[in-house]
């Protein structure tokens, strides 16, 4: 509710069309969604419990193609989680324009005013770094999805996210198959919001838990899963770095590290 809230009316010069995948809530969300319709042009899309990340926004993509008219301007992919300032899309559109309708990332920053999530260049083989906001000259070469404006003609050229992903890796993929279709990805030149990084405490990389339990947590949904980590690996990257990148997670989880 924040988050759309913060975007209409932080943004007076935009018109927003929001596409909500709401994957089985039972907290009040959809409840509430159907009471802002009055004052928001919102679609509200239903899940069963299990689309995740990827398969939310891919249900919503997908919708927008099919059903949305062909004259929007851009799609702006984005997190419910971003407390989002004011005038940040409005900028990010001026910037797009700017750089010849370049996709421009929508960096964050934490509550300590340092860098969240943001747009990634790759630096070594899979390494990679999220790029802050003054390097927003730079051409990147994928992004973190919590807030991205896409030209719509190039979001019509690449379609949606790729069904292999359930929850993670659909955004890199995506922002990668942008690039791949000619687009060029620059960070904004400012911060759009806050949004605090997810914590690793708990996750499969977290040092804390037993082997047995990382390795659980790592082939969950919610984790790296072998097959869409390798699929991903060697669709962007080539077979021998899938292989290895692959056999790298468990080796760090049988050291301890």
């Amino acid at each position: 509710m924040n988050c759309i809230r913060s975007l209409t009316d932080g943004n007076p010069a935009c018109h927003f069309i929001f596409v909500v995948a709401d994957d089985n809530s039972s907290d009040g969300t959809k409840e509430a969604l159907e009471g802002l319709k009055e004052s928001a042009d919102i679609h509200l899309l239903y899940g069963d419990g299990k689309l995740y990340y990827s398969g939310g926004m891919r249900l919503a993509m997908d919708y927008t193609l099919s059903a949305l008219p062909h004259e929007l301007d851009y799609l702006l992919m984005v997190n419910d989680d971003v407390e989002f300032f004011e005038h940040c899309i409005e900028k990010l559109v001026a910037q797009s324009i700017e750089q010849k309708d370049a996709v421009i990332v929508g960096a964050t920053q934490d509550a300590g005013g340092r860098l969240s999530y943001s747009g990634i260049k790759y630096t070594k083989g899979i390494h990679y770094e999220k790029v802050p906001v003054d390097r927003w000259q730079e051409e990147l070469d994928t992004f973190n999805a919590n807030c991205v404006l896409i030209p719509y003609k190039r979001f019509e050229q690449t379609g949606s996210i790729d069904k292999m992903y359930v929850h993670s890796l659909g955004d890199f993929d995506y922002g990668i198959a942008l690039k791949k279709n000619g687009c060029h990805i620059h960070v904004g030149k400012e911060y759009v919001g806050l949004c605090e990084n997810n914590s690793q405490k708990g996750s499969w990389t977290d040092q804390e838990l037993s082997r047995r339990e990382r390795i659980k947590k790592k082939e969950s949904d919610k984790g790296a899963p072998m097959r869409q980590w390798f699929y991903f690996l060697r669709k962007n990257f080539g077979l021998f770095t899938a292989i290895k990148g692959t056999v790298t997670p468990y080796v760090r989880i049988a050291l301890g590290k």
